[in-house]
């Protein structure tokens, strides 16, 4: 790795924690510059632009990934039981996440917690090789609720991803903390993947 990498990737670590920590409008870029250890005030500027330059940066280091991985469990999914394929689909969405936050080694699910309850999305201006997984996965968890109203299965999927979010959230930082063990974190995930299924896959008649 070369030296402008290294304190490429230093900030963006930086970031990342001082994001999900006080929220991205709370933190400046000279604080973020001297969390990495950068003596430079302007170093922030002259890797990243700006701070919209810099939470892409951010986002392409941690999407790319996940988003292989998503396609990977995607590629493996093959049931004729709809109830099953609903299961595996939520896991899909949820393992990548979660894989990353039960070993304590980054912000990454705290951070984009506070982004998604912020009403954010990494939608734009992202392509293929960040999205293509979530987006599959999330167009045929909704067609597992046909039978809901479009602004009921926009809903249900807005609280899937609060949840998951803030639930990876949550293991991240106990993690962290050395409170649960990596083990302790996958008895979580599987517990929030069958949750997660309950609530995107309860029906119209169901409802109260």
């Amino acid at each position: 790795m070369t030296v402008k990498s290294d304190a490429r990737m230093r900030i963006l670590i930086a970031a990342e924690r001082l994001f999900a920590e006080r929220g991205i409008t709370d933190v400046s870029l000279r604080e973020i510059g001297a969390a990495a250890g950068q003596r430079n005030n302007s170093a922030v500027q002259y890797h990243f632009g700006d701070k919209e330059g810099l939470l892409k940066a951010l986002y392409e280091h941690r999407l790319a990934p996940l988003n292989r991985r998503r396609l990977e469990l995607l590629d493996e999914i093959e049931t004729e039981d709809p109830r099953d394929e609903l299961l595996r689909l939520v896991r899909a969405y949820v393992h990548p996440l979660i894989e990353q936050a039960r070993h304590g080694r980054s912000h990454y699910a705290r951070f984009v917690s506070r982004y998604v309850a912020a009403g954010h999305l990494p939608a734009e201006p992202f392509g293929r090789e960040h999205l293509s997984g979530v987006t599959q996965i999330m167009g045929r968890i909704e067609a597992h609720m046909g039978d809901l109203p479009s602004p009921l299965r926009h809903e249900r999927l807005r609280m899937m991803q609060l949840l998951v979010t803030s639930v990876a959230a949550d293991l991240e930082r106990r993690v962290e903390q050395h409170q649960i063990t990596p083990d302790h974190a996958g008895l979580v995930a599987r517990e929030l993947v069958e949750t997660t299924a309950g609530l995107v896959g309860q029906s119209a008649g169901t409802e109260r």
